[in-house]
């Protein structure tokens, strides 16, 4: 039986704009981030503040140091939450109800400055929920020091929560990810969009099946 439900941010809760982010780096004179960044895992200096091994300070210095540009913190901060779209506020509708009957978590290989952004910016709102109305936590990469697809975040995350795999749905966008999870006994699937994740866990929410 199904107790506790995780979703991905990047894809699967999260609407993203690669492009854009892209494009907003290259208005501040740096070329070459399309190298460094993608939807599912970053590089770089992009993958340390993923993984929390620099600051958030670290890494502003950093940009600028490396790249050569003159830029604020707020305007590197900008250009990199320009990844962020947005999420439907028909799945923070959903996720609020489905809350109402299950544990929902957050599971994202992610940095605090996106999450911030996505936690302050993408929910609530007129019609929207807030993180806390939708979720009893967020596990994230740059918080336990681990990414997905490696074994240890999931273990370390059902040891913390103290969910059975087996008792647990997960949706993400990466297919590495899903197979990890499904390693250790998770029922996981893939989901491509915040669409299809509305289309998942209707599902679910109607007739128990994924």
């Amino acid at each position: 039986m199904i107790r506790n439900i995780f979703l991905d941010l990047g894809m699967v809760t999260v609407r993203l704009d690669m492009l854009r982010c892209i494009s907003a780096f290259k208005a501040l004179g740096i070329d070459d981030v399309d190298r460094q960044i993608s939807n599912c895992r970053q590089h770089g200096i992009f993958n340390g503040i993923e993984l929390g091994l620099v600051s958030v300070d670290d890494f502003h210095r950093h940009v600028r140091l490396h790249y050569g540009i003159n830029a604020s913190d707020a305007q590197i901060d900008a250009a990199w939450n320009a990844f962020i779209l947005d999420t439907p506020v028909a799945l923070q509708q959903m996720v609020r109800r489905l809350h109402q009957r299950y544990k929902m978590y957050i599971l994202s290989n992610t940095n605090q400055i996106h999450y911030d952004f996505w936690a302050q910016q993408c929910m609530g709102g007129v019609a929207g929920c807030s993180v806390e109305e939708c979720f009893d936590k967020c596990y994230l990469s740059n918080d336990l020091h681990l990414a997905k697809p490696d074994l240890e975040i999931y273990k370390k995350v059902l040891d913390d929560c103290g969910a059975m795999p087996g008792e647990c749905l997960y949706l993400d966008d990466n297919l590495a990810n899903v197979d990890a999870a499904r390693q250790l006994g998770w029922n996981a699937v893939v989901s491509s969009s915040p669409e299809q994740t509305i289309e998942i866990l209707g599902k679910f929410e109607q007739s128990g099946s994924f």
